[in-house]
């Protein structure tokens, strides 16, 4: 198999991933997610490859048809995100949604980066 092959292969499974956590993740989701892995490219690149999901009618066929190819001059253009790609197209894609209730202090939003609980221990920075 050659890369022209094997890129091909990782463009169609990211796309299909992304296509995926749309659907559980959202609009948000998607935003940060492409902004993240398309950062070498340029904001306007960025934003055809978020474009792809204004469309709400789109099946998610239809959506990794257009994603594929965005995705695929990417990876053309910049080779060094091949592997976050791989990884993307490999490992799916997870969403966590948290629901508070009751009373308290709790941690909203998203956590980027470690987290550490200790039950019943004293909090350290």
């Amino acid at each position: 198999m050659s890369l022209t092959d094997v890129v091909g292969e990782i463009a169609a499974g990211s796309a299909v991933a992304l296509a995926s956590g749309a659907v559980t993740g959202g609009a948000a989701w998607v935003g940060l997610k492409v902004r993240e892995l398309v950062r070498r490219g340029s904001t306007a690149e960025q934003d055809a490859v978020i474009a792809v999901f204004d469309d709400q009618d789109a099946t998610s066929d239809e959506l990794v048809g257009r994603l594929t190819p965005l995705i695929r001059v990417h990876l053309d253009a910049h080779p060094e995100a091949i592997p976050e790609f791989k990884a993307l197209a490999m490992a799916g894609t997870t969403v966590y949604n948290q629901q508070n209730t009751g009373s308290g202090l709790f941690i909203g939003g998203d956590n980027h980066g470690g987290l550490t609980i200790n039950h019943g221990g004293l909090a350290r920075d």
